[in-house]
């Protein structure tokens, strides 16, 4: 378990600058499908660790390794690596009818680094934080979530008793659990596999993570509108956090320099 980030502080005042990746950064890697690397601030000689999860940054496309918000590219491409100058990530991927084929792309046309941030602008011109964390990517940044007082939600009247009471087991009996070995959830509903849209509720959770470098953010809707309802901190990790009211998804944030 790892201690809640210190914070790095940037100069405020330090405008915002774009640079490739090859010309501010070192000990360029992939990392459990993370782009990372040591990358200078702009103040002095000063780096930090940084890093872009690619998953949600390319896509395979019959084959062909293309630049897709939420592409999944990992989940039909395999023997991935890196190449320098130009910084290309190299895969074999399987089109929908074949065998896995060879297939590359610049991570330049779209990652960049910016004031020591590496950033990712498809979906737009990326802000860099203006705090940096001396955390590091983590070897392990697997987690384990189970539910636990869970109910179900649904906008089919009749479909669920009451989404605002739960069965009321704990953590220890909660069948329901999901798993990450990446450490990605921007935003997690637990639908159940039927023909009709039902979503588990849940009044309490318990994470682990053997890194500790999350905090999980529960809501109180399935596409985590509507703000922050609730909390996991890394020190709570563990233990069977409990609520006060029924919850619909959750995120896992990660305590790195990681965007996601």
């Amino acid at each position: 378990m790892v201690r809640k980030p210190s914070l790095l502080l940037m100069a405020s005042w330090l405008a915002t600058v774009q640079a490739s990746i090859s010309s501010q950064c070192i000990n360029i890697r992939l990392q459990n499908r993370w782009l990372v690397g040591d990358c200078l601030t702009g103040s002095g000689t000063t780096r930090i660790e940084s890093s872009v999860y690619l998953q949600n940054r390319i896509a395979n496309h019959e084959g062909v390794l293309v630049w897709a918000i939420n592409g999944n590219f990992g989940a039909s491409c395999i023997e991935c690596s890196l190449s320098i100058s130009p910084l290309t990530l190299n895969c074999k991927c399987r089109p929908t009818w074949g065998q896995h084929v060879p297939t590359s792309i610049a991570l330049d046309e779209h990652i960049a680094v910016y004031n020591g941030f590496l950033l990712s602008d498809l979906g737009g011109t990326p802000t860099p934080p203006s705090v940096a964390s001396s955390i590091r990517l983590p070897e392990d940044p697997s987690w384990k979530l189970v539910y636990a007082n869970t109910s179900c939600y649904s906008d089919n009247p009749g479909t669920c008793p009451s989404p605002t009471v739960g069965n009321g087991l704990t953590c220890s009996s909660g069948g329901t659990s999901v798993t990450t070995s990446d450490g990605v959830s921007n935003c997690f509903a637990f639908r159940w596999p039927i023909s009709f849209p039902v979503w588990v509720t849940f009044g309490a959770l318990q994470v682990n993570a053997p890194s500790g470098a999350f905090r999980f953010n529960v809501y109180d809707t399935t596409d985590c509108s509507g703000g922050v309802k609730g909390t996991i901190e890394p020190n709570e990790l563990g233990s069977c956090k409990v609520f006060n009211a029924q919850m619909l998804a959750f995120s896992a944030v990660p305590l790195w320099n990681g965007q996601t």
